[in-house]
């Protein structure tokens, strides 16, 4: 701060015995007194050192108080520094103004009286200490502003590099979910194939081993997928009305093959008092139930697994039920020191588990933020005997659109086939996609033109009659799906039925299904296809139900257009 030494007073007088005078009565540790006998050997004092006060003698040869301090207040460092000019002369009225223009703060006329010298040099003393540690307090808080102002610079690179790593982040899963699916998509797809002809049961079994394999390792890919969305907050709800006790015995119809290979059980009770027809997000709980049914059946040698639904009103909404699932098994069991471990991402709770059985210790995490997601949450109850359970809970509305389908209904076809079913359109610019649409597509009774890219679907799709049904990819080069349809769409012939096109994508991320539906199409399926997939979307929007949808879908698109 520069005030706990010595504060330093300048005294300029041209006569020695008028300073040793001044020096008398100042004297004092607290200050220095630098004595000059000339105004220029003040102004050379006044370079080297900062001063707290001057006290100036008026009357001087050569260079007077007055000039001197016209001079010291012309410069920078020295014009604050306050000046008392002490003379002998009267104080007339001409004389007192010329010391105070020239930049006096203070008179005073020899003899002067020490004392009340010495009281105005103290005073001044202390408003130099109270100004300097102003200084000081102003110099450190801009200080601090200026680190303050730097941290903040350096948390908006941050959050700007994050969000850039964020975005590259998805991309780089978006672009790897379509490079890991396409391969993928051919092996399963013609695996179902290859399991529809006649095979010897050697050939059978290696076949089935085959899709099994590549059934794993989707479910592997997809848990990755999930808790990447998971982490990045990009995981949402699907909700549409969905019959509750159907979509677990779908659940519950996967595993039978499991269950009766090891000889188990596979019950599921469900209280009577559940409506028929829910509203909510049936795929995220049918994840959460396979997810935890298959674990039971993993881990469970002898007994069986037991589902148990039971629900409740919720007491601020009448509409609003919980749902309360417990799946119960009779297999390994969980230590009580272990169970912390349980809905970790990548936990197992024993290594040795992980060579056992496998997994990549991702499910129950998923399956947590799931729950929570559906508004409920997840535990592990406590078990006295063998076996493990787990209990949660998500919320569902009743479903008061009785017209409105749930969501695993398939619309039965009218009259057992598409307008014009000969008129299929496969766009892929993958070979072996292209071969296995087509293969599939033949193999249901139908034939199929291959477009390579959507700039060839365009053209093809507004040719001669157009296609009843379009299975259109999404990444291609020339013109993407979405870009495809959109032009589709827009060129369309009003008095022409338009086609149903299917998005058939690889990425799997959050926000592609709305971008499908914006662009103009029906309906989409992910990646890797499976033939009961084609045939369920070929059902769907068989002749019974394509009036309907195709009607629901040009409302859809124009209101899709108008708010862009």
């Amino acid at each position: 701060m520069g005030v706990e030494e010595p504060i330093h007073i300048l005294l300029v007088d041209d006569r020695p015995e008028n300073l040793m005078a001044l020096e008398a009565v100042l004297g004092s540790e607290q200050y220095k007194l630098v004595l000059a006998t000339s105004g220029q050997e003040a102004l050379k004092y006044l370079l080297k050192d900062n001063f707290a006060v001057i006290v100036l003698d008026v009357q001087m040869p050569g260079m007077d108080g007055i000039e001197t301090a016209r001079l010291i207040k012309a410069r920078d460092k020295t014009k604050d520094i306050p000046i008392i000019f002490i003379s002998a002369n009267s104080k007339d009225a001409e004389h007192l103004f010329e010391g105070y223009s020239a930049g006096a703060i203070d008179y005073m006329v020899k003899p002067f009286i020490p004392q009340i010298l010495k009281s105005k040099i103290d005073g001044f003393v202390d408003m130099y200490i109270t100004n300097q540690r102003h200084k000081t307090q102003s110099m450190l808080l801009q200080q601090k502003t200026q680190e303050l102002e730097r941290i903040n610079d350096e948390l908006v690179k941050a959050k700007e590099a994050a969000e850039i790593a964020a975005k590259a982040k998805t991309e780089f899963l978006a672009m790897m979910s379509h490079e890991i699916r396409t391969p993928m998509n051919g092996v399963i797809g013609m695996i179902d194939l290859l399991l529809e002809t006649e095979l010897q049961d050697e050939q059978k079994e290696y076949a089935e081993i085959i899709r099994n394999s590549a059934n794993t390792l989707v479910t592997i890919i997809n848990d990755i997928l999930d808790f990447t969305k998971m982490e990045s907050g990009k995981m949402e709800l699907e909700e549409s009305p969905f019959e509750l006790r159907a979509g677990i015995q779908e659940v519950f119809n996967m595993f039978l093959v499991d269950a009766s290979r090891k000889g188990l059980e596979l019950v599921y009770f469900m209280d009577d008092g559940i409506p028929q027809v829910l509203y909510g997000d049936m795929g995220r709980l049918r994840q959460v139930l396979i997810n935890l049914i298959a674990n039971s059946i993993k881990f469970t040698d002898q007994g069986g697994i037991y589902l148990v639904v039971s629900s409740s009103r919720d007491k601020d909404d009448p509409d609003k039920l919980i749902l309360e699932f417990t799946v119960k098994d009779t297999g390994i069991g969980i230590a009580p020191d272990k169970v912390d471990k349980l809905f970790k991402p990548f936990s197992q709770l024993d290594s040795s588990m992980t060579r056992k059985y496998g997994g990549t210790g991702l499910g129950l995490a998923i399956c947590q933020t799931l729950v929570q997601l559906m508004g409920g949450e997840i535990r592990v109850e406590p078990q006295e005997e063998k076996g493990a359970a787990f209990t949660f809970s998500v919320q569902v509305r009743k479903c008061v659109d009785e017209e409105e389908e749930p969501n695993y209904c398939v619309c039965p076809p009218a009259e057992g086939k598409l307008l014009q079913p000969e008129r299929m359109l496969v766009v892929d610019d993958h070979p072996i996609n292209q071969r296995l649409m087509v293969s599939m597509l033949n193999k249901l009774g139908y034939e199929a033109i291959v477009a390579e890219d959507g700039a060839e679907a365009v053209r093809m799709a507004l040719e001669g009659d157009g296609y009843s049904m379009i299975f259109m990819d999404l990444q291609m080069p020339v013109m993407d799906g979405l870009e495809a349809t959109e032009r589709i769409r827009e060129s369309q012939c009003p008095d022409r039925q338009p086609p149903v096109i299917i998005a058939m994508t690889a990425n799997v991320m959050e926000g592609v299904r709305s971008k499908c539906l914006k662009a103009g199409m029906n309906d989409y399926i992910s990646k890797p296809v499976k033939l009961s997939s084609v045939r369920k979307m070929i059902t769907k929007y068989s002749s019974g139900a394509i009036q309907g949808s195709m009607k629901q879908l040009q409302e859809t698109y124009r209101e899709s257009v108008v708010d862009s």
